[in-house]
């Protein structure tokens, strides 16, 4: 059957084509007057990369990361957590007949929230896209239920959101509070450990430059420096004087003798009584009293004044003993000082380690505080990096069904079908409807072809009706 002649038996049984297409289409009107609206309502949340209520600085995601970051938000509003809170908010149990329908439903068992939940998440549609929003819808037979419940979805995902961060921060905070204490009797503990080492072997610290018998040690050499210096110079005098003395030089060049005012002023008493005693014994006999009483006089000073030097070189005598016995005190000191310094050497090895294990303690106990402090004021957070960017309001218009693309497409379908339907009536009941179908049925050619005729005037027949019926119709 070539379009022609489907075009002809279309035409022939226009009736029946008629008939399957108001068919279709008055099925498809029942069925859009019979199927109750259904309305959508959608908000949309804002999900911000900051979080002005973290301590903690947030590096830049990465589009994998963000990726998978949005497609986690999505999945938790869409939980059953989430899902049972509205249910919870907005009190669906308690609305009429649910309590029954739920029983009839499940015959009682399990959780009305838990059941309820489930069904508005069949009816739940959460979309995203390349941005940072989320759009939350939700269908309903009520406009103003599909917006409640729209909303309350993004209400419940961004209080869950809270309190999974809250939560979590909070029972970390608690346990950096227990953990505390204990970080801080570690710390007490080896600073005693610390400081009684220190005052037990008299250890001001662990650097030696700047410890007290390392200063000690410096002075005592230095000392020892000085005494020996001093030593040499008392025994270099006291050598001198010596060999002046055996030498029967006088002593009076030896500068201590020089420097002696005592000495100086026997010296002055002596050339005075020299003096008088010349004159005297210019003028005088020796056996004058005057002269005799200069005489003794010049010798008692001569006595006193050698009694003087005498005592100025057991001086320096003394002095160099008194200087090598510095000396031989300080040596002693010295070498007292060292082994103190190598015993404290060991000491120290102890001291570092102690040392090390309180800064290790203090350490630790400072990185907790740090941490405590951050979760303690993240744990009392009440707002998330979520914001409710649009809420849903009631829908003025019914999504579905869509009575215009309804009736279009049943028209569409009609005319399909009822196309089928004669092309089937066709099939099983072929009729030559052209010259083509009975030159192809008998296999000759046409010799002739008659006008149609319509009879005028009811000449021949009573009627045209009748004379249709009683010739041939033609083709």
């Amino acid at each position: 059957m070539d379009l022609n002649q489907f075009l002809l038996a279309l035409k022939a049984r226009r009736k029946v084509f008629a008939l399957v297409l108001a068919a279709t289409v008055l099925t498809a009107l029942a069925v859009v007057l019979i199927v109750p609206n259904t309305y959508v309502a959608s908000t949309t949340v804002l999900i911000d990369n900051r979080d002005e209520q973290a301590m903690t600085s947030t590096a830049a995601m990465s589009p994998r990361d963000r990726t998978g970051y949005i497609q986690t938000q999505v999945d938790m509003v869409t939980s059953g957590r989430v899902a049972r809170k509205v249910a919870r908010d907005l009190k669906l149990a308690q609305a009429p007949g649910m309590r029954e329908e739920f029983e009839r439903d499940t015959g009682g068992v399990g959780s009305i929230d838990d059941w309820i939940a489930n069904g508005l998440l069949k009816h739940l549609k959460v979309d995203t896209g390349a941005s940072n929003l989320i759009v939350i819808m939700f269908t309903a037979r009520d406009p103003k239920v599909a917006a409640d419940v729209a909303n309350g979805f993004a209400k419940a995902y961004m209080d869950t959101a809270l309190a999974l961060r809250t939560e979590a921060t909070r029972e970390a905070s608690e346990w950096f509070d227990e953990q505390l204490k204990g970080l801080r009797v570690t710390v007490n503990q080896a600073q005693s450990k610390l400081t009684a080492y220190q005052k037990q072997h008299g250890i001001s610290g662990i650097d030696e430059t700047r410890d007290g018998e390392s200063t000690r040690l410096a002075e005592i050499s230095s000392q020892l420096s000085v005494a020996r210096r001093d030593t040499y110079e008392a025994q270099t005098r006291y050598k001198q004087a010596q060999e002046l003395a055996q030498s029967g030089a006088a002593l009076e060049a030896l500068p201590e003798i020089n420097a002696s005012a005592f000495i100086q002023a026997i010296k002055a008493e002596l050339r005075r009584a020299e003096s008088t005693l010349e004159q005297a014994s210019k003028e005088l006999g020796p056996n004058h009293p005057t002269y005799q009483r200069a005489a003794a006089e010049v010798q008692g000073l001569n006595s006193k004044l050698g009694a003087e030097i005498q005592k100025a070189v057991n001086a320096l005598g003394n002095s160099a003993a008194q200087a090598r016995k510095r000396e031989e005190e300080l040596k002693n000191a010295l070498a007292a000082q060292q082994e103190r310094m190598l015993a404290m050497k060991g000491y120290r090895v102890e001291l570092a380690t102690l040392t090390r294990d309180l800064d290790s303690a203090q350490r630790t106990y400072d990185t907790a505080v740090g941490r405590y402090l951050t979760t303690k004021v993240e744990s009392h957070a009440r707002q998330t990096n979520l914001a409710q960017l649009t809420a849903a309001v009631a829908p003025l218009k019914p999504t579905s069904p869509k009575v215009g693309l309804i009736s279009g497409l049943s028209v569409l379908v009609g005319a399909l079908l009822a196309a089928g339907v004669v092309f089937a009536l066709e099939t099983l009941d072929r009729r030559v409807r052209s010259r083509a179908d009975l030159e192809s049925r008998l296999a000759v050619p046409t010799l002739g072809r008659l006008s149609r005729w319509q009879p005028t005037g009811g000449r021949l027949l009573p009627a045209p009706v009748r004379a249709a019926r009683a010739l041939p119709h033609p083709w």
